[in-house]
């Protein structure tokens, strides 16, 4: 697989122009003022509640959608909802919405649905529902966001849980594969990647190094946040073929999390060679 600078730029600013929502403003997309289009602010939310909350509010999230520019008149989209989990995430017996269509009101760039969960239906491994819009202006990908919902009083933790043969996959960086995460021998909250999460690469032998936040018992906690340090784990890529010298490829954590209930990592790593960064990627680590 090759990898490549120029683009990760555009997806940034892409990114940026789409979030804003300063009502005083057009976007300019692309260059061309008054392309419409409609997308997920989000492309996920987790959500892990707790069946002695009786506050309606703590088990709802509001999910946004935006659109690149304003209307004189009110936009409905109609939503379409699947599940990506087994068993599945089911409307009415695992959460409700508050209406099967999100609504940009007119001289507005944004409109929202709210979704609430049922708790006392949930079990201890998430379910996810997953909301579509399909309609000519929604953006590939801002067309779907997924809810993953449980019941985190139901979770248990062990530190054996953070070790062991975990699969990966990346779907920004395009690939996937597996790894063993082994424990410092004087810490069980250090964790090091013995392994390389990158493709047909030779991996050097240096280990990343991963330090879990420790798990605090009684404080209803599902997601512990994760910090690392900057790793070299191939010296060369020569395996991409002759015409890549992007040498001493390098792992950096930016931001990290582990789900207790899942016992998964989602990890994003800056990725950068002597030549500079290719950018920030998501990866998800999970037995």
């Amino acid at each position: 697989m090759k990898k490549y600078f120029s683009i990760i730029v555009a997806i940034f600013a892409l990114v940026v122009i789409t979030s804003c929502t300063d009502e005083g403003m057009d976007f300019d997309t692309f260059g061309g003022k008054g392309r419409t289009f409609v997308h997920f602010v989000k492309g996920s939310e987790t959500m892990s509640v707790e069946l002695e909350e009786v506050e309606t509010a703590l088990h709802s999230v509001e999910i946004f959608m935006a659109s690149t520019v304003k209307s004189d008149a009110a936009r409905s989209y109609t939503l379409t909802v699947t599940s990506s989990s087994i068993p599945a995430a089911v409307e009415g017996t695992h959460f409700t919405l508050s209406s099967q269509t999100i609504t940009i009101p007119a001289g507005q760039y944004s409109g929202s649905v709210t979704l609430t969960v049922i708790s006392e239906n949930l079990q201890k491994y998430p379910v996810t529902a997953v909301l579509s819009i399909n309609n000519d202006e929604a953006i590939s990908w801002g067309k779907s966001i997924s809810v993953s919902m449980n019941r985190y009083d139901l979770c248990e933790f062990n530190t054996s849980m953070l070790v062991g043969k975990f699969d990966w996959v990346s779907a920004s960086w395009h690939e996937a594969g597996n790894v063993t995460l082994e424990a410092d021998p004087d810490d069980p909250y250090k964790i090091y990647i013995a392994g390389i999460p990158a493709e047909d690469l030779t991996w050097n032998g240096n280990k990343i190094e991963l330090t879990v936040q420790p798990w605090v018992e009684g404080a209803g906690m599902t997601q512990l946040s994760v910090t690392g340090t900057k790793t070299i784990i191939a010296d060369d890529t020569a395996e991409w073929g002759p015409e890549d010298t992007y040498d001493n490829l390098a792992y950096e954590v930016r931001t990290g999390s582990y789900s207790i209930c899942n016992a998964s990592f989602t990890i994003t790593f800056r990725i950068s060679c002597d030549l500079g960064a290719f950018g920030d990627f998501e990866f998800i680590f999970s037995k």
